[in-house]
């Protein structure tokens, strides 16, 4: 009897000096419907596109799908719809109505098929991650936030995420959102 009360004891003792796992906060947690965000300066979404790109508080060329850093915090603006002239998102406040947190797992996709769907070879396709027939094994984790304008309808959406291994990928943080966004977009919670 002694045996298993000493076992129980010192079970108990280890249980609780077991270092803590530090589980960050992600933005839905920290960031609630009806916080703003504001736009500190005009951005112009080029014709024939319905978004682009913002990394470490700039603006980054649409020239491929390579234009950011895939693996490191990058955010997405959007409007409602592509035009054949260029859109302006003007400097203001944006509601936010809605935050979903999604995660999408790439190494089933298939890049062979769903390129051809769209007529293109895959040797062709601009992005570190088109290769081999099952494609690899990547995560994209993103934060999409809705947002709110009465001035601004058409400005819709702000999505930030990261790229990683299955085995790495955790939820952006509300300081990895701010620090993509920088000084161009303030989140105001």
């Amino acid at each position: 009897m002694n045996k298993v009360i000493t076992l129980f004891l010192v079970l108990l003792t280890t249980s609780c000096s077991l270092p803590q796992v530090k589980n960050p906060m992600n933005v839905k947690a920290l960031l609630p419907v009806g916080s703003t965000l504001r736009l500190t300066q005009k951005l112009i979404i080029p014709k024939d596109r319905s978004f682009i790109y913002i990394a470490n508080g700039k603006v980054a060329p649409l020239k491929n799908y390579n234009t950011v850093d895939i693996y490191e915090p990058h955010c997405m603006i959007y409007v409602s719809k592509e035009a054949s002239y260029q859109q302006e998102i003007l400097p203001g406040e944006f509601e936010i109505t809605n935050i979903i947190e999604w995660e999408r797992d790439f190494s089933k996709l298939n890049i062979r098929n769903v390129m051809s769907n769209y007529g293109k070879k895959p040797g062709l396709i601009k992005t570190r991650y088109a290769s081999g027939d099952g494609g690899p094994s990547i995560v994209m984790y993103a934060t999409i936030i809705s947002l709110h304008s009465d001035q601004q309808k058409d400005v819709k959406q702000l999505v930030c995420g990261h790229w990683n291994d299955p085995h790495e990928i955790e939820p952006l943080t509300l300081e990895e959102m701010k620090s993509a966004l920088g000084e161009l977009i303030l989140i105001n919670n």
